[in-house]
């Protein structure tokens, strides 16, 4: 859990320095897609596995076909990768890169931790799927749907319970370091804020002269 809330807090504070990278420059905005393109395209001749969704990077981290460096250098490159993505207006969403970005963590994490203590390791494969329900938890802000989804792809109770005390501990850590989520980040940027509840933080973003009527009825005193 602690290992995955890295990964996650850098996913998505890569994003916002990305967009604000984008900004300072004095790209114009239609530029912007295709300079970041070319940079993706530039990182994937050296590793190619960061385009599209991942799934073929995912099924490869969890059948235990990538070597540790090549899992610790996909981590770096798919975070980058997406951040490019999301922060020049390229395309793409958050939820399939934190998926990529968990296997690659969970990977390498059950590879080290399969060195150190092999009697007690449940083998890389499983890692990686904790690796997986943890990061994309904690970017998406969805500890209980992520731990469902993660237990029914395998069935297995003993792993969920795993996936469950990872999850929890990913999105305690983000939360506190971070926010609530990354989409409830980027409500707040917006001027929504929901700590309090979606209803308080549409109405502190309403002004009174907004929802006010001015074609009110007159009754005379007659």
């Amino acid at each position: 859990g602690v290992a995955s809330a890295i990964p996650a807090l850098a996913f998505m504070r890569s994003v916002g320095r990305a967009a604000t990278m984008a900004e300072k420059s004095r790209l114009p905005v239609w530029l912007r897609p295709a300079a970041a393109g070319l940079a993706i395209g530039a990182l994937a001749i050296a590793f190619p596995q960061v385009l599209g969704v991942g799934y073929g990077a995912t099924e490869a981290a969890l059948n235990v076909v990538f070597p540790f460096w090549l899992l610790v250098a996909l981590l770096f490159a798919k975070v980058a990768a997406t951040a490019l993505c999301l922060g020049f207006r390229f395309g793409g969403g958050v939820f399939s890169p934190s998926l990529v970005i968990g296997a690659m963590l969970g990977g390498a994490y059950g590879f080290a931790v399969t060195a150190l203590l092999p009697e007690l390791s449940s083998g890389p494969g499983a890692y990686t799927i904790i690796g997986m329900g943890a990061v994309a938890s904690a970017v998406l802000g969805a500890p209980i749907s992520t731990t469902l989804i993660i237990f029914e792809m395998t069935g297995d109770y003993a792993l969920t319970v795993a996936v469950m005390v990872a999850v929890v501990v990913a999105s305690v850590i983000t939360q506190n370091f971070y926010g609530q989520s990354f989409f409830a980040k980027q409500l707040e940027r917006r001027g929504y804020d929901l700590k309090e509840g979606f209803e308080s933080a549409l109405l502190r973003a309403l002004d009174v002269g907004q929802v006010m009527a001015h074609d009110s009825g007159v009754v005379r005193p007659e």
